[in-house]
């Protein structure tokens, strides 16, 4: 059973940079779990990009231990990076298959497997409090409470590239699933995918992925990716239905305790 939750309710930690090179490394909380220290890597995907030493990584420990957090854990790296990790006592928690489509687009007519009445909003920029709190409700939802976005996540998500928008189903005023969306260059990327799980193999997941790549269409983007769960078969199954082929090598999420025992 999906846990509900208070997407707004957690205070977060003031950001901290700990690494400014090749990539970028600020720290904040986990979503949703204040004891947890949310290692945010802009650039981690690249498997042409690295860490420092497992020495340096190691030295951001006391640091991240300094502003009370018990755990910490990584945003999604590419393999080149996961040695220095593992070196400084991470071990991987979650593994996501990286999966890419180049233009022309396949954009699959979608066909929803009921008959309620619908609509589709189209948000650019800021979205309202409202809005946010109904996106991130069904965010919890589908992802559960470990894994889902709250208002920070998702601030970070839309200002991460140089042009972002969001797509939600409603159905009498309630949100029913979102996809996120943007580009940097010509480079697009599906973001973020969630739908209420008790509308899951619906086709809505189907109407907004093909409502976000028309939109990454008119972008130019040449090519577009995604990730998901290596184990979420039916995630993988859609993707590849619009034409996203699965890379050679996939993204961890690894974590371990601050103290200096790993986890």
């Amino acid at each position: 059973m999906a846990e509900t939750v208070n997407p707004l309710a957690v205070s977060q930690k003031a950001g901290h940079v700990l690494w400014d090179d090749s990539i970028t490394v600020r720290l904040r909380s986990w979503p949703h779990d204040p004891s947890t220290a949310f290692l945010v890597m802009t650039g981690a995907h690249d498997d042409r990009r690295s860490l420092p030493s497992a020495e340096v990584v190691s030295a951001w420990l006391p640091t991240v231990a300094g502003f009370g957090y018990s755990h910490v854990r990584t945003s999604a790296v590419a393999p080149s990076m996961q040695h220095e990790l593992s070196e400084a006592g991470f071990e991987v928690c979650q593994e996501l298959s990286l999966l890419r489509a180049e233009a022309p687009l396949q954009i699959k007519q979608a066909r929803v497997l009921d008959l309620r009445p619908r609509k589709m909003h189209h948000y650019g920029g800021r979205v309202t409090k409202s809005t946010r709190q109904k996106i991130l409700g069904v965010d919890a939802q589908a992802f559960g409470l470990l894994w889902a976005l709250d208002a920070a996540s998702l601030r970070d998500a839309l200002l991460a590239t140089q042009c972002s928008r969001i797509f939600s189903v409603t159905n009498n005023d309630q949100c029913e699933g979102f996809i996120v969306v943007a580009r940097t260059g010509v480079a697009g990327f599906v973001q973020r995918l969630a739908i209420q799980p008790h509308l899951w193999h619906k086709g809505l997941g189907s109407l907004l992925l093909a409502h976000g790549l028309q939109w990454l269409e008119r972008q130019d983007c040449e090519h577009v990716v995604v990730n998901t769960e290596t184990r979420n078969v039916a995630a993988l199954a859609l993707y590849q239905k619009f034409g996203f082929q699965v890379m050679p090598y996939q993204l961890s999420v690894l974590e371990r305790t601050t103290s200096e025992q790993t986890a």
